[in-house]
């Protein structure tokens, strides 16, 4: 059951509004369709939020997609700690901006349990980007960046059980 907008914590009916987790999840499939070539597998697209809107965990990316999703991990394996409960905080949340999405016609499903882009854009475009907050910008990049290597990295299975995530 959903909390009403009035029972919620400020912070979070502002910075985790439908909308904007809409937009942040049409941006991640978005890219990874342009980098992949096909719908991006919805357990990829409630990932990539857990990640990139995780401050600590966004900031330690690598700067470019050549640097191995795998090794990175191991390198790097401090960021896996508390992922888990914050995939299981944001699902509801996330969940809520799917619907969001799919209402507005922004994602849909394809075979499956894809997801592609749908008839209306939904997308962060250039211009709001510039009226936003360093950390929001950053927080898109960082998803947009997710897209692209996760695109290159292999299996859905293999992605997620690299960050130690069962679907």
């Amino acid at each position: 059951m959903h909390k009403s907008w009035s029972d919620r914590p400020r912070e979070e009916a502002y910075l985790f509004n439908p909308a904007f987790l809409s937009s942040l999840m049409c941006d991640f499939v978005r890219t990874y369709e342009k980098a992949k070539g096909e719908g991006c597998p919805i357990t990829l697209a409630y990932l990539a939020p857990a990640l990139s809107l995780h401050r600590q965990s966004r900031q330690r990316f690598p700067s470019s997609t050549v640097t191995a999703l795998y090794e990175w991990i191991q390198e790097n394996e401090d960021v896996l700690v508390d992922l888990s409960r914050r995939v299981r905080v944001l699902m509801p949340l996330l969940r809520e901006g799917a619907m969001f999405a799919f209402y507005q016609e922004v994602l849909v499903f394809e075979q499956g349990h894809k997801l592609t882009v749908g008839s209306k854009k939904g997308h962060f475009t250039p211009k709001f980007l510039l009226s936003v907050s360093k950390d929001m910008n950053d927080a898109v990049s960082a998803t947009r960046f997710l897209a692209k290597w996760f695109a290159k990295s292999g299996a859905e299975a293999s992605i997620l059980s690299s960050w130690g995530i069962r679907p």
